[in-house]
């Protein structure tokens, strides 16, 4: 509601963190032709939380073993010829369950939500307006990953060339149980689509939308997967000055099949299900393979002087990303069920009393579905640099070049039923689902999760560092880059939360586009573009005791200071309108029309963004703010170091050691709150992205 209170409680939390990780490695020299070794590592990570703000704030319990294990050969069959050989294994297993920690059980049940419930907790409640959500989504998942590896690669010489050839061998074996987005509990939310506030929605159980997944984590599902991939490269030494590094590889990625054919696709043209069966690749996997993924390379350096070089290249890379469990083929009825309703002016609101129990899971497709576009293929991305480097001192090197890049295929997860626009006055048209193309063919379908190779992104950047190699006690390395990078799509796993640089979650657009039937309007900043980022590192000998001895070097000698200075220009914000104006859209955040300029004249971290710039679009239409129009504020960080070398008897050494993270304890604010239809948190700032100071004490022995 406008003018209501948010950030007015703070409650008691407590993290367990269990973690043991170990390598072992035997080396054995069998002649002097042939080197052998063998490693194993594993590393054992388990956390609990046993306690939130309050017991309606659920936690997730996460276990997270991993083992690898790994053997190369090296054989020398002449001066000029040698081969090295890799087999590995890894097993990774990422278990995540929801923990009911405060034993408040069926809360469904108690505060009156029909439909049941599988395990403990509370069905997540959705009411914006800055406040906390009760409840949890509960999205449970069970994963072993198994990775088969073989790799092989011969060097050869001979004259100027130094060629190398060889491949790669990917096997992947998928288990997998997840409980969907919608998760084992669900979501009901309120967004303001009918009063125009959310809070004030959810007084007056005034639904927008409502959805549960599910799934039998006792019955999980299995893909299977190669990655297959062979090159050659050759290194030629043109002139003294001059080498030539000419390459090419070939790379397939098979597509995704489910070992026992467990798994159904969408056409989007007629809305036909099509179900995995025993065949070729493309009736086990349900899409076309792609075998085009051929990737040449060039580069070049030149050593024009003692002091000066020259490099350059240009290459292509192209590879399958991976995608989210959620939208995966074997979570199709009748293998799996996930509810998804949404409700508008058109629909009239839903209601928290029925909760879901119309929402019966069924063998009949219903609810949100997935499909995979039958042209989904890897990404192509050309990469080019160019730069000159020239030594100012003996010691020291400056450098200055340009890298950008240019990547198309993406891929991006996509709304494939969209609702159409209906006919006259917006709040007449005819209930959304029944604009939805596929709706004659499959009436109960509400949403396509589509995953398809359609966005793509843009990189230009002047790159420019200074570099002083250990000259009389003194070690830097400065570095800033002018950069700008574009793109349509921000990715299945394009933000990230936690601290650091990369704590940009809060400011950026959805994963789906706000339009699906308009990519070209999500062109914008990506989610991490920069504009300005400069770093400084250093280390310092001081000089004090040098060469000492005795009580005086004890004491004063052997001291080393050392830090990083980081800072960078604000990330990009995307400005959203919670209340799904158009009508229309799906999972993408509808955006609102920009009428002025955001950033306000009195800018501090309670107005950084001015609501007065943006309005509500028109009902029935999408807004016109771009992707990306705000800026949120820039971070800086300090880490310092000092080390003291402490001499022992004979070549035995020791080092105390302070480190300091954030050693000013200097906050860098993450993103304002960016939805004008919560007017009273709306450019707010509440969250920081910098980690508090922490400081560590380390002691090293050297023997």
């Amino acid at each position: 509601m406008p003018g209501g209170i948010s950030g007015n409680y703070v409650g008691e939390t407590l993290l367990t963190v269990r973690a043991h990780q170990g390598d072992v490695r035997v080396d054995w020299s069998a002649s002097p032709k042939d080197k052998f070794f063998g490693r194993y590592s594993f590393a054992l990570y388990d956390d609990k939380r046993d306690k939130q703000a309050f017991p309606l704030v659920f936690a997730t319990h996460n276990d997270q073993p991993f083992h690898n294990v790994g053997f190369n050969w090296n054989r020398v069959f002449g001066s000029s010829l040698i081969n090295e050989a890799l087999v590995g294994y890894s097993s990774t297993t990422v278990v995540a369950e929801t923990l009911d920690w405060a034993g408040v059980g069926s809360a469904n049940a108690t505060y009156g939500i029909a439909g049941g419930q599988p395990i403990a907790g509370l069905s997540n409640i959705g009411w914006a307006s800055g406040l906390t959500t009760p409840g949890v989504i509960a999205t449970d998942s069970d994963t072993l990953a198994k990775t088969y590896q073989i790799n092989e690669k011969a060097t050869w010489i001979k004259g100027r060339h130094s060629i190398k050839f060889g491949g790669q061998l990917l096997h992947y074996n998928q288990r997998r149980f997840y409980a969907g987005n919608n998760g084992l509990l669900g979501f009901i939310n309120f967004n303001g689509a009918f009063t125009g506030y959310p809070f004030a929605d959810f007084l007056l159980d005034l639904v927008s939308s409502k959805g549960r997944g599910g799934g039998d984590p006792d019955d999980p599902w299995t893909h299977l997967q190669n990655r297959i991939s062979v090159f050659t490269q050759d290194d030629f030494k043109i002139r003294q000055n001059v080498t030539l590094n000419l390459g090419l590889r070939w790379a397939y990625t098979s597509p995704l099949v489910e070992k026992d054919n467990r798994q159904s696709n969408f056409d989007l043209a007629t809305g036909q299900q099509i179900f995995a069966k025993d065949g070729s690749i493309e009736e086990r996997a349900l899409y076309n393979p792609y075998y085009k993924g051929y990737e040449p390379r060039i580069g070049a350096a030149w050593t024009a002087t003692e002091r000066l070089v020259f490099r350059g290249g240009y290459g292509i890379t192209q590879f399958m990303e991976g995608t989210g469990a959620n939208l995966r083929l074997p979570l199709n009825p009748p293998f799996f069920f996930e509810s998804a309703v949404n409700y508008d002016v058109t629909t009239g609101p839903g209601t928290i009393r029925t909760g879901f129990a119309e929402l019966v899971p069924g063998t009949t497709p219903s609810g949100n579905v997935r499909a995979y576009d039958p042209n989904l293929r890897p990404q192509f991305s050309q990469q080019w640099n160019a730069f000159a480097e020239y030594r100012l001192t003996p010691a020291m090197t400056a450098q200055l070049g340009y890298v950008g890049h240019h990547a198309d295929h993406l891929v991006t997860p996509v709304e494939g039923n969209q609702a159409l626009p209906g006919v006259g006055d917006p709040s007449t048209w005819a209930p959304k689902n029944t604009r939805r193309p596929l709706f004659r063919a499959q009436p109960l379908v509400t949403t396509i999760a589509t995953t398809a190779a359609r966005s793509g992104s843009r990189y230009h950047s002047m790159q420019a560092s200074m570099r002083q190699r250990s000259a009389n006690g003194v070690e830097f390395l400065a570095s800033y880059t002018l950069g700008k990078v574009r793109t349509n799509n921000r990715g299945f796993y394009g933000v990230f939360g936690g601290t650091g640089l990369q704590g940009v979650q809060s400011g950026t657009e959805g994963a789906y586009w706000q339009n699906t039937y308009d990519p070209e309007a999500e062109w914008g900043p990506a989610f991490h573009d920069v504009r300005h980022n400069f770093i400084f590192s250093s280390t310092y000998e001081v000089p004090f005791a040098r060469g000492s001895s005795g009580v005086l070097n004890a004491i004063a000698g052997g001291w080393r200071i050392g830090g990083i200075f980081q800072a960078r220009t604000g990330l990009p914000v995307t400005v959203t309108d919670g209340r799904a104006r158009s009508l229309q859209g799906e999972r993408g955040s509808e955006r609102p029309n920009c009428v002025g300029d955001w950033k306000p004249s009195d800018q501090s971290i309670d107005k950084w963004l001015d609501i007065n710039a943006f309005v509500a679009a028109p009902l029935g239409t999408f807004g016109n703010c771009p992707v990306g129009v705000a800026r949120g504020p820039g971070y800086t960080n300090v880490d310092l170091m000092f080390a003291k070398r402490i001499d022992m008897q004979g070549s035995r050494s020791g080092e105390f050691r302070v480190e300091m993270f954030n050693a000013l304890n200097h906050p860098s604010f993450g993103a304002p709150a960016r939805d004008i239809s919560v007017p009273n948190d709306f450019g707010k700032i509440t969250t920081t992205v910098s980690s508090p100071r922490v400081i560590e004490l380390v002691f090293k022995f050297n023997f």
